[in-house]
């Protein structure tokens, strides 16, 4: 169903802040906001998400609250039309971003999405240590678009939750939403304490990382090992570091690989429908990979269709897995699956 509004100037200009709806903030001074810019009776349980983990990790917030009765779903605005200025104030000062949003189903499912993959990933990862059923969201609302008010942040990302209506419900004791009951913490169940949780934790392990220590790390290698190529010193690690080094050409879908170094940390590789994904083994829990990835045949990865899969990414990781994204370029939501490219050879190093 199309938004009756095509801007959050249009909505204002047409109803009346106070009675249909109204804007709560918190300014903390923080590098982290959490949102919920369809609040209150549009999304309902994404304003009592937002308190308590703004309450939990002394962030900023933005709240759009609808206090209509009925019709809230009538001041829904779409985030690429969200131009709303205190929103679009908060978001552009903020470095990270935690963007909460509502989704349809009776099933108890988070949709993870969001320019700001490391971000999304650790906030995944926390979530399902937590019992939760996360999963990337669907493309119609992955929030991957640059012009997603969401994304405007300084790290040009966010991670978008799109939660479900079970998984929204089951912060409730007996699934009762109302608005008075909601209002009341005393109804408020440890599900949506533990998803706040969730939601801190991931947030705080990305701001307690070394900055661009992945970089770092291969950029200044003190044992002078500084050749991309097929001349890895094997005689020098570094402590707790594992590297996958391998080439990897396609032909119609077909990988062949050539293991530079790592072969044993290496279960499978398959294609995925969003990209190359690539199955761990013999790696600690808890380890986060780090790709580097540099094409080097003279057309790159050509599509079947003729295309070319010029943008690759890590998607998705944790200690089982890495998923290599596709796609053609990095502001395109389609992405390319490793089955669909018809030729190309890539040099993969994986650092574990």
């Amino acid at each position: 169903m199309p938004d009756l509004y095509p801007s959050m100037t249009a909505l204002k200009a047409a109803t009346v802040q106070g009675l249909d709806w109204d804007i709560y903030t918190v300014d903390n001074n923080h590098e982290v906001l959490i949102s919920a810019i369809h609040g209150g009776g549009i999304e309902i349980g994404t304003s009592e998400l937002n308190t308590l983990t703004r309450e939990l990790g002394g962030y900023d917030s933005f709240i759009f609250e609808a206090l209509r009765t009925l019709n809230n779903a009538e001041l829904h605005v779409t985030s690429v039309n969200y131009d709303e200025p205190t929103m679009v104030s908060m978001v552009t000062d903020a470095k990270y971003h935690v963007a909460l949003h509502g989704a349809s189903g009776d099933t108890a499912v988070i949709n993870v999405g969001g320019l700001d993959i490391a971000l999304r990933n650790t906030i995944w990862s926390e979530l399902t240590a937590r019992g939760f059923n996360a999963q990337i969201a669907p493309f119609d609302i992955i929030g991957e678009q640059p012009d997603n008010v969401s994304n405007r942040t300084k790290n040009a990302g966010c991670c978008q939750l799109e939660i479900s209506t079970k998984q929204r419900q089951d912060f409730f004791l007996n699934g009762d939403w109302s608005r008075s009951k909601r209002s009341d913490r005393g109804n408020w169940t440890s599900t949506l304490y533990s998803f706040a949780q969730a939601i801190v934790a991931g947030v705080e392990k990305i701001r307690n990382r070394y900055p661009q220590d992945r970089y770092t790390t291969y950029l200044m290698n003190f044992n002078n090992n500084l050749n991309f190529g097929g001349n890895d010193d094997l005689s020098v690690r570094n402590v707790g570091d594992r590297l996958v080094h391998l080439r990897l050409s396609l032909a119609d879908g077909v990988p062949s690989v050539i293991y530079r170094k790592g072969s044993e940390y290496v279960a499978n590789l398959e294609s995925d429908a969003s990209g190359i994904k690539v199955w761990f083994k013999n790696i600690p829990s808890n380890t986060v990979p780090f790709m580097e990835f540099m094409l080097v045949s003279s057309e790159g990865f050509k599509t079947i269709s003729g295309t070319y899969a010029n943008y690759q990414y890590m998607r998705q990781y944790n200690s089982n897995f890495l998923l290599i994204g596709m796609k053609e370029w990095s502001n395109v939501n389609t992405h390319i699956s490793m089955a669909s490219i018809a030729s190309g050879v890539a040099e993969i190093k994986i650092h574990l």
